[in-house]
């Protein structure tokens, strides 16, 4: 077959040993990240089994097998290492919509170029009275540069690394000090309906496009956001 590249670890290579015997073998599947990721996820929520990508390929490939047989027969798999080793990515539903492995349902405008959507509370952010500290250590852990501020559910602000360095460059104690005091307070924001020529022009200017409409904040766009979209579309 043709080589490509593969999200799925431990597995593939694009030449065949010299010590291999296929001699055995009668079927062969192609088995796609998707349905690897997928059939591996599907194990642990039907079985309570938590095992690892090539599990999920393994898997997935005997259960085509079984479907296509017209009599019984007992089949085995194996699970080839736990899936602790993949939790930031296989059970990590944020990294599997990044990769465009798991759907959401599609708007058909800006709020799919969003990583983190507020409706389905994904949206890492902080409150106006939470503390700079609170903030800095929620972009430490969610590997983000800046923060929406929300006010319930309507956009107060957005909080970046420059706005926290200005504050406490000078003085830690101001880590004390509300995100309120430091915030932007007035940031400019982007309907869901506007066109992807004018969220480019907002990212082309250093800025996070926060999208906001009469129905609340929705999310922000980061370049990052913006080329995983892209890629997404990839056929």
């Amino acid at each position: 077959g043709k080589a490509g590249s593969w999200a799925v670890e431990g597995i593939g290579e694009d030449f065949i040993p010299a010590i291999a015997d296929l001699a055995g073998v009668r079927h062969a599947y192609s088995i796609s990240d998707e349905e690897s990721f997928g059939t591996a996820r599907e194990l642990l929520r039907a079985e309570g089994i938590l095992g690892g990508s090539s599990t999920g390929t393994l898997l997935a490939a005997a259960l085509r097998f079984c479907r296509a047989q017209t009599q019984p027969l007992r089949v085995v798999s194996f699970v080839c290492d736990t899936g602790t080793r993949y939790l930031s990515k296989v059970y990590n539903d944020q990294w599997m919509l990044d990769q465009g492995l798991l759907a959401r349902p599609r708007h058909g405008d800006l709020r799919d170029v969003i990583s983190r959507q507020f409706e389905d509370g994904s949206v890492i952010s902080v409150g106006p009275g939470d503390t700079l500290l609170t903030a800095f250590q929620r972009m430490r852990l969610a590997d983000v540069s800046q923060l929406p501020v929300l006010d319930g559910e309507r956009l107060a602000g957005v909080i970046d690394e420059s706005d926290l360095l200005l504050s406490v460059h000078a003085d830690a104690d101001r880590f004390r000090a509300s995100v309120e005091s430091a915030m932007t307070d007035v940031p400019e924001t982007l309907s869901p309906k506007a066109s992807v020529a004018e969220l480019e022009a907002v990212l082309d200017r250093g800025l996070v496009a926060m999208i906001e409409d009469e129905a609340g904040f929705h999310g922000l766009i980061t370049r990052v956001d913006l080329l995983n979209h892209l890629r997404r579309t990839l056929t």
